[in-house]
Parts: C-alpha cells; sequence; structure tokens
C-alpha cells in the first residue's frame, strides 16, 4: 500500500502543468502560486487533524520545530525557488534534469544518515530512472541549450531541495510524528516564509478579480494537499530512498499530459524515457515484493 501511495503522489505532481498554466496566463507569479497554495493547504489541513486527533497539531519539542523548517523551509520553499531560478537561467529541460538528481542524493544521504543498504539493483534502478528523466525532459530533443554556472548551480540546490523532504520528514518519521503533522507543518512553515516574498493583500485582491479561487483550491488540494499527504504516510513505511525514486513517475505523468492534452510533439527519446522510469518503478515495486516475501 506504500508504494502506491508513493506513486499516486507523483501522479499527482505531475499534474501541476494542468493548472499553472490556466493561473498563471491571467497573471499570477510563480511566488503568488506556491504562497497561495501552502496558505490554502494549510487551512484546509486543520480540520483533517481536528477530525483525526487534536494531539496532532502537538509537538514533543519546540525544538522539534527544526524538522519542520526543514520540510517546510530548506525543502519546499527552497527547491521551488531555486527550480524558478534554474527555468530562468537555464532551460525547462535542463532544470528538470537536476531537479531529477534528488533520488541520488537521497540514497547518499539515506546511506550515512539511516543506514541503508546500498543495492546494486538500487544503484541501476536510480540510474535507469534518472536517464529517464533525462529523456522525457526533452533535454536532447533541444538543439540549442542555454547552460550558465548560475543555472547549473541553481539547479543542483533545487534537486538537494528537492531531497531533503524526504530526509527531514524520515528524522521527524523516526521521532514519532504522524504523517498528517508532518504535512501540516511543512504547509505552515511553507506559508510564513513564502508570505514574506509577495504582498498578501494585493494577491487577494487579484484572487477575488480574476475568478480564480475555485482553481486555486483545486490546485493546492490535487497539486500539494493529497500528494504531500500520501508522500508522507508512504514515506513512514519505506526507505527514504525508494520513495525518492518512485515519485520519479512525476515528469511521466507531466509528459503524457502534454501529449494528450496539450498536443506537445512525441519523439523516440520522450517515448524511451517513459519506458525507462516505468520501468525502474515496476522494477523497484517487484524487488520490494520479492523482498518481503523471502522475508
Amino acid at each position: 500500500m506504500a508504494y502506491v501511495l508513493v506513486i499516486l503522489s507523483g501522479i499527482c505532481w505531475g499534474s501541476i502543468g494542468l493548472f499553472t498554466k490556466k493561473i498563471m496566463v491571467v497573471g499570477f507569479t510563480e511566488i503568488e502560486m506556491l504562497f497561495t497554495k501552502m496558505l490554502i493547504d494549510t487551512i484546509l489541513m486543520i480540520p483533517i487533524l481536528l477530525l483525526k486527533n487534536k494531539k496532532l497539531f502537538c509537538l514533543h519539542k519546540i525544538t522539534d520545530i527544526r524538522y519542520f523548517i526543514g520540510t517546510g523551509i530548506l525543502s519546499y520553499t527552497f527547491f521551488n525557488w531555486c527550480y524558478m531560478k534554474a527555468i530562468g537561467q537555464t532551460s525547462l529541460g535542463v532544470a528538470a534534469v537536476l531537479l531529477y538528481t534528488a533520488p541520488v542524493i537521497v540514497m547518499i544521504c539515506s546511506l550515512f544518515l539511516f543506514g541503508e543498504k546500498l543495492t546494486k539493483l538500487k544503484c541501476f534502478v536510480v540510474v535507469m530512472t534518472f536517464l529517464g528523466c533525462v529523456f522525457v525532459t526533452g533535454v536532447l530533443d533541444t538543439k540549442e541549450v542555454t547552460y550558465t554556472a548560475k543555472g547549473i548551480l541553481f539547479g543542483i540546490c533545487s534537486g538537494i531541495g528537492y531531497a531533503l523532504y524526504s530526509i527531514f520528514s524520515m528524522f521527524a518519521l523516526k521521532k514519532d510524528y504522524h504523517s498528517l503533522t508532518i504535512t501540516f507543518y511543512t504547509f505552515v512553515m511553507a506559508a510564513i516564509a513564502t508570505f514574506f516574498l509577495v504582498h498578501p493583500l494585493d494577491l487577494l485582491q487579484k484572487v477575488v478579480q480574476q475568478n480564480v479561487l475555485f482553481d486555486m483550491l483545486l490546485f493546492s488540494v490535487v497539486t500539494a494537499l493529497i500528494p504531500y499527504i500520501c508522500y508522507t504516510k508512504g514515506l513512514s513505511n519505506m526507505p527514504a530512498s525508494q520513495a525518492s525514486i518512485l515519485a520519479t513517475i512525476e515528469p511521466v505523468v507531466a509528459a503524457l499530459i502534454g501529449i494528450i492534452l496539450f498536443k506537445e510533439d512525441t519523439s523516440w527519446q520522450k517515448i524511451l524515457g517513459i519506458v525507462l522510469v516505468l520501468g525502474g518503478v515496476i522494477i523497484r515495486v517487484i524487488g520490494k515484493k520479492e523482498v518481503k516475501q523471502k522475508m
């Protein structure tokens, strides 16, 4: 069940393009969308925690807030900011490839921080899914690709930030925090961080004037609320490196949406990339089942 939740989270993240194209066309910036999404999800998480258990709002120790500063600010806010900067300095394809260095980073960190074993199968799947992401993003299709030192740096930092969610969440899970508590405080910290990057009153007026409240609500639920709840819950029942690998299905979903709904061009590289990523995910899932059966 855990791997189903993580794959579902990747599918939800892959649908981001469906919403961003519609919302950005009416004048919203990426940062404004991030803040609005985190604010809405914070508000939506409150009744969920109240219905589940009021104690989920409580921290065991005040110093444990560092884990959620990690997931909300050092991971979510940082990686999104770096990712947007990387796109501006290079291209969407290059930025996406650098972002998906995250599974490699998670695997290396998990080796030292959580004592995860570095197996040949795991290394093979990481390489396989990363190559799949390279092909899916279309970097090799583009004849003119812009590379800058800043762009590469921002791209690598986005991958590090993306990986940090799994790392900090694993620390919080080991401290017996519920997956819903981790998700809630991630949204709270990210909302606080992005609050200082926007003009809230102007943003509220823009939402009302452009009549995009429902779109923002749907955007928040589908691309953040559901996937973060699913991913964190799945992470509580599997190694961080495995969850990170399974989530690489995200660019495949994005590519398929682009091909089916937006009539984007299909190339052999993109098809090969989809096959590699899906193959890596399937191998990882089957490998996990075989290990359980042997145990």
